[in-house]
């Protein structure tokens, strides 16, 4: 490996952070990225042994009603729980969902794959909106697992979250400071500063992927039974890109003044310094989405709890390797083991 690839690292000798050598393939961060379309996890939720689907209610009136998953071990084990949230567009059965959830449930951790508010089959029954910033309901996820399944978190409660659901874990994480009830937690390609993300996506070639994820958001946003007003859905259809939409309508809608406002009141960046949970975040530096700079302009303490898992390539939650295998899971499985062996 080079020296310039060993320096992405930005803190070297990670027991559960192995060199990143990808896929001769699947070459670039656009096509590390696209990989995602090529997962073929074998994990079937629907047949999955004990799996348990399960509903919870906010407390809005009248209330929307969100859903998740939990999958257990095949056999016994004492490794805990680990909570996966999904990214802009996604859903508890979308393949990385999957394939993360299968990686975990053969090293020994059960999982709960949630649909966040408005997503996957949470989306007949919310006609709210989830967004970046939103923490609240993590928290009623959180406690519902504790106090109305404590069985799931009788051994202890992990998290790996993606993209703009990983922005939503870390600052979950950063409210909750030392008292958070997740142990360890991996942010897979989290966009930490959401206005410079937003500006990255208007360039070049980025724009294919702020295209992509405009439709992915309209789709959710305009979906039947959602609570718009006739303006909102105008602003909703009217925009073009990822930015005019949460200047036009996201950030009205939250009561703010426009888009950098919303950005500045809601990404991870400004609040990570108040995380106390040992957390893993991988980013590669040819990320489409996510500006390189956010990363690699951060002073990073050796002592933790915050690792960077930075690596040249590997586009945006992408990191398929040299024998198809994604990176990410191997040492997300490393790591939280390795939380696991200090805290018992």
């Amino acid at each position: 490996m080079s020296d310039r690839l060993t320096s992405r690292f930005a803190i070297e000798n990670f027991e559960w952070l192995d060199p990143f050598e990808p896929s001769r393939l699947w070459v670039g961060g656009t096509l590390q990225t696209l990989s995602i379309k090529s997962l073929r996890p074998g994990l079937d939720i629907d047949t999955h042994q004990g799996c348990e689907p399960f509903e919870i209610s906010g407390d809005q009136t009248p209330p929307d009603v969100m859903s998740g998953y939990y999958l257990p071990t095949l056999g016994r084990t004492n490794r805990p729980t680990t909570i996966l949230l999904h990214g802009m567009g996604g859903h508890a059965r979308s393949g990385y969902m999957r394939s993360m959830a299968e990686r975990l449930i053969q090293a020994g951790y059960p999982v709960v794959l949630w649909n966040n508010r408005g997503a996957g089959s949470s989306a007949r029954n919310c006609s709210r909106f989830h967004h970046p910033g939103y923490t609240d309901d993590l928290n009623h996820l959180v406690e519902f697992v504790q106090s109305e399944r404590p069985q799931w978190t009788r051994h202890g409660l992990n998290a790996v979250a993606f993209s703009l659901g990983a922005n939503v874990l870390l600052r979950y994480l950063a409210e909750k400071g030392s008292d958070s009830p997740i142990t360890a937690a991996a942010s897979v390609s989290a966009p930490l500063d959401m206005e410079v993300t937003s500006r990255n996506l208007r360039c070049g070639l980025n724009r294919m992927f702020d295209r992509y994820l405009l439709k992915k958001q309209r789709d959710e946003l305009l979906r039947e039974g959602a609570e718009l007003s006739n303006d909102e859905r105008a602003a909703i259809k009217k925009a073009g890109s990822v930015w005019e939409l949460d200047d036009t309508f996201t950030a009205p809608h939250l009561g703010y003044e426009e888009a950098q406002q919303f950005y500045r009141e809601n990404s991870a960046i400004y609040v990570l310094d108040k995380i106390r949970t040992q957390t893993l975040l991988f980013h590669a530096s040819d990320d489409p989405v996510v500006d390189d700079e956010v990363f690699t302009g951060r002073e990073w303490s050796a002592g933790g709890p915050l690792y960077p898992a930075l690596a040249e390539s590997g586009g945006h939650t992408g990191f398929l390797d040299r024998n198809g295998a994604r990176w990410h899971e191997r040492a997300c499985v490393r790591f939280f083991d390795c939380m696991s062996e200090r805290s018992s």
